[in-house]
């Protein structure tokens, strides 16, 4: 079995592809990034220096090899990465590109495990645990999702990454080569994450500003984070800052949070040719979708929990609603009320090219949801109902009610306030 060897800065071995997950836990990752969709429908543009840009337009999101040689990198501004290199090419983003990607590597990452997060579009993790049987060797997984993957073109092949905890597996998916796999050990996360930047680590831990104020500091990557004391980063960034100090050290202790199972769905698509313009012709095709989902096989005489739209327009924007019904419908009525409200006020980023009506959640039972707090509404109505009478009788309402003002004043009569109750 030979080595599968990725650019590395630090100097770490990387097992082989058909070596055993570490068995304290293994993540396994597949990572699409999105400048990489963007090449794939745009040949022309490789081996070109290319940035990948913010939908605000004003910072760099991602970057090429070739960009990068110029000193550009994620997170600078626009206005100045075109400074350092004229000849640039500034993308903008396409989510439905990636949202195309996305939804492939979900259902490739669920035949070899049913615990699949996907964290965001294009990054997808799998939980191995108590696989070792069925996969024994990281060989075994990554033959089993690439198959699966294999009507993606060519351009869009993941890398695949797999280490014990899930910011080691992400970035060993980004390091790897299209369709190939990279098994990081968990004795050498720390040394394989260490010159990777710390814009790396995810917007949730570390933001835009967190970043730069860490840059002015002189900590550009993750081996620098990591050598500072864990409780100087707490006090400076709080407890995400302490998050992102294990996870740029390998021990990354956010858990994945797999997806909910999914029920029976029913699935309708609409070519437009021409785009849909209006919400009138938008409602149109939306109503014979209804009508063509309802008489699926798979929907009779079945009730609906979940309705979700997904639209994409030429440009490749992307707009998405989703409602989850407080109770079953069957009644093509009542679901056709639920389909139109929601476009009625929705705002579409274009021409619609593509419309994806789901009905999913499909159940044979029909039930309603009711609170869980029943006395507790009935205790309220009643308290209202009472002021509203008091009110009717004084002119004004004899109740008030308590409320914070100035919590953290010396003096308690200036921590709280008394307010009129007026249901």
């Amino acid at each position: 079995m030979s080595t599968v060897r990725v650019p590395l800065r630090s100097q770490v071995q990387i097992q082989p592809s058909g070596s055993r997950p570490s068995p304290d836990g293994s993540v396994a990752c597949l990572a699409i990034p999105p400048l990489r969709c963007e090449l794939a429908d745009r040949p022309a543009l490789a081996g070109t220096p290319v940035a990948l840009v913010d939908e605000a337009r004003l910072r760099v999101v991602e970057v090429s090899p070739e960009a990068r040689l110029h000193g550009i990198h994620a997170g600078m501004k626009v206005r100045d990465a075109t400074q350092c290199c004229p000849t640039l090419n500034v993308l903008e983003p396409r989510p439905a590109l990636l949202a195309r990607a996305a939804e492939a590597l979900v259902q490739a990452m669920s035949t070899v495990s049913p615990l699949v997060e996907e964290a965001s579009q294009g990054v997808v993790f799998a939980d191995l645990r108590g696989m070792e049987a069925i996969y024994p060797r990281t060989e075994d997984v990554r033959r089993e999702v690439m198959a699966a993957l294999a009507g993606l073109p060519a351009g869009l092949r993941p890398g695949m990454g797999v280490a014990g905890y899930r910011f080691t597996a992400l970035v060993a998916a980004l390091r790897a080569e299209a369709g190939q796999a990279v098994h990081v050990p968990q004795e050498e996360a720390a040394a394989f994450l260490a010159g990777e930047p710390v814009s790396r680590l995810p917007l949730d831990l570390l933001d835009i500003e967190v970043v730069q104020r860490l840059r002015l500091l002189g900590i550009e990557r993750c081996g620098q984070l990591a050598a500072l004391p864990r409780h100087a980063v707490e006090a400076q960034f709080g407890a995400a800052g302490g998050v992102a100090w294990l996870a740029a050290g390998g021990q990354d202790p956010r858990p994945l949070r797999p997806r909910p199972w999914e029920r029976e769905r029913v699935v309708e698509h609409v070519q437009a040719e021409p785009p849909l313009v209006s919400k009138e012709a938008i409602l149109h095709a939306l109503e014979q979708m209804l009508g063509r989902t309802l008489r699926h096989p798979r929907a009779r005489q079945r009730f609906v929990r979940l309705v979700r739209l997904h639209a994409e327009t030429e440009r490749g924007a992307l707009w998405e609603r989703e409602q989850v019904l407080r109770e079953p419908l069957g009644d093509r009525s009542r679901l056709w009320t639920v389909l139109r409200s929601l476009v009625e006020y929705a705002e579409f980023p274009g021409p619609l090219s593509l419309v994806t009506l789901e009905l999913g959640g499909l159940t044979e039972e029909s039930g309603r949801q009711h609170s869980l707090f029943v006395e507790q509404m009935r205790r309220r109505e009643q308290l209202d109902e009472m002021v509203r009478h008091l009110k009717v009788r004084f002119g004004q309402s004899p109740i008030a009610r308590v409320v914070e003002v100035e919590p953290w004043h010396r003096l308690p009569e200036r921590r709280r306030a008394l307010l009129e109750y007026d249901p």
